[in-house]
């Protein structure tokens, strides 16, 4: 995300040209983009529709953005399984920011967590298990939910504030 005119859009950076491409071009705010498994497009979060919603873009010349969460006033984040075949995000649920899962085959959204303020899904290499952040009192811990939601686990920190998880992807197998 970039804002070369005083709005944000998305952008695309070639490393061995250092070649910088405008992907979206919209007066919305476009944000947190996130690599489709296709490599050939973007999902991304815009409040292009007056609250902030996921959209997916194709890198094509006519890079047309397509929305792709209808459900629920607030989804945001997107992070792709690493099968392609959903999408976790931040979705605001019965006035919490929740973790959810979009099957992008069905469209069906389905909410895992119910905490307040959970945020930064993230995928496990395997595909089973998001790990996220949320609260624990004043401080920010991690959490982890099946994307089936059968199993959820808090993990504990005794000191700091910790936010935006990730998982290692798999070593190569060689």
């Amino acid at each position: 995300t970039l804002s070369r005119d005083g709005n944000l859009d998305i952008y695309t950076l070639d490393l061995a040209t250092q070649t910088l491409t405008r992907v979206t071009s919209d007066e919305a705010i476009d944000t947190e983009a996130e690599w489709a498994r296709d490599g050939q497009s973007l999902f991304f979060t815009s409040d292009r529709a007056g609250n902030a919603q996921v959209y997916r873009v194709a890198l094509d010349e006519a890079r047309k953005a397509q929305r792709v969460t209808f459900t629920n006033g607030y989804n945001a984040r997107p992070r792709q399984s690493p099968d392609g075949k959903e999408l976790a995000m931040v979705t605001l649920d019965r006035g919490g920011y929740r973790i959810g899962v979009l099957d992008l085959g069905s469209r069906n959204l389905k909410v895992l967590t119910s905490g307040r303020q959970d945020e930064s899904p993230s995928f496990a290499p395997n595909g089973a298990l998001l790990i996220y952040a949320t609260r624990d009192g004043s401080r920010g811990a991690l959490a982890i939910v099946s994307v089936d939601g059968s199993f959820q686990q808090r993990l504990s920190s005794d000191q700091g504030d910790v936010r935006d998880p990730a998982w290692q992807p798999l070593p190569p197998r060689g």
